[in-house]
């Protein structure tokens, strides 16, 4: 049983969002098809799409809506997993590949290079370990736990009151934000308690997601100087480690509430706004309309971790791509970031709506 649970947790928090993250890198150039860009960009089309079965269900189905939001979300992503593998498998007959080199790109690295890339495998290990072993309490979990938990074993969505157990009104101040299903989701499709999922497993994944997200986010900042990717990891690795300063800093969210929204917005959603525009505002790219297309999807994907996700990333967006069109002296880079916040606006408005009683499910 444990083994079989063990293969489901790598199936539907690695395989799925990998297959699915394939779908948009045909759009991109070869050098940005790595495993870890695969990774990532699964993951935002997986909470994409997590919003957008998920928000309807939410509002619509008062009774067992866990189970409708399963039988609905279920199908979806397996035929994305399967749409990417046939993308990647119908391109390879035209020349399409992946760039896997970056795998064995390890034996080309000089030894202190090598030395500096062991340290920082170290440090994450620990970090993993002591997440894993050595899981911290949070008050929010009475909130963002119990969300997931009721979930599955009440098989309604916010429309019970995690603090006292009772039948309440939907919440329209946290409904949008759909981390805690996911969760909730993960547990029911392997056989594992929800509260298990948020501080044992989950963790597991989000972290490694995270230094992939900035290993690549190195990798733009230092293209001229890529020797000094294995130090910047490993002093990113140490700022995560010793950034306990308050309760309110990222570094804290990151290693001690890793489950929770809200560090997912700001560890992986804020920086991967970056990462997009840093690889779109590169000379040399020719593939630039798969990183909109991924820009438009974070914009909205972004709401599965926080509200406030979105309002962030849409803001972001429109900075940088005013500074972007200003350099290129180009319009049409203002309208594409308009476009790409047009889901994220369609989010916002939706949440004003419900928070101000403008319309009531």
């Amino acid at each position: 049983m444990v083994v079989l649970k063990i293969i489901s947790l790598i199936l539907w928090l690695v395989a799925i969002p990998f297959c699915m993250g394939l779908l948009p890198m045909p759009l991109l150039e070869k050098r940005f098809r790595t495993p870890g860009a695969v990774l990532a960009a699964g993951y935002i089309i997986l909470f994409t799409v997590l919003e957008l079965v998920g928000i309807p269900v939410v509002l619509l189905v008062v009774y067992n809506g866990f189970t409708v939001f399963r039988n609905l979300f279920t199908p979806i992503t397996v035929l994305c997993a399967a749409a990417g593998i046939f993308v990647t498998w119908r391109g390879r007959k035209n020349g399409y590949e992946l760039n896997f080199r970056v795998i064995s790109s390890f034996k080309d690295k000089s030894v202190e290079e090598k030395i500096v890339l062991i340290l920082f495998f170290v440090i994450v290990g620990v970090q993993l370990y002591m997440s894993f072993a050595q899981a911290s309490f949070d008050g929010d979990d009475a909130y963002y736990g119990a969300q997931a938990v009721i979930a599955q074993q009440i098989d309604t969505l916010y429309r019970v009151n995690p603090y006292t157990g009772r039948s309440a009104p939907l919440d329209v101040r946290h409904c949008l934000a759909l981390f805690p299903i996911w969760e909730a989701y993960i547990g029911s499709m392997s056989g594992i308690h929800a509260t298990i999922i948020c501080h044992s497993v989950a963790p597991l994944i989000l972290i490694p997601l995270t230094y992939i997200l900035y290993c690549h986010l190195g990798k733009e900042l230092l293209k001229e100087k890529k020797e000094l990717l294995p130090m910047f990891l490993v002093l990113i690795a140490l700022w995560q480690m010793f950034g306990n300063i308050s309760i309110y800093t990222t570094e804290t969210f990151f290693l001690t509430r890793t489950w929770q929204g809200k560090s997912f917005a700001g560890n992986f959603v804020i920086p991967a706004v970056i990462w997009i525009f840093l690889c779109l505002m590169e000379e040399k790219n020719t593939g630039k309309k798969g990183f909109w297309l991924l820009l438009a999807c974070l914009n909205f994907a972004g709401g599965a971790s926080s509200s406030l996700a979105i309002l962030l990333s849409c803001l972001m967006t429109a900075g940088f791509s005013l500074l972007f069109a200003i350099r290129e002296r180009k319009l049409g880079i203002l309208i594409k970031g308009a476009l790409s916040c047009v889901p994220g606006g369609v989010y916002v408005l939706l949440y004003i709506a419900l928070t101000h009683g403008l319309i009531a499910f």
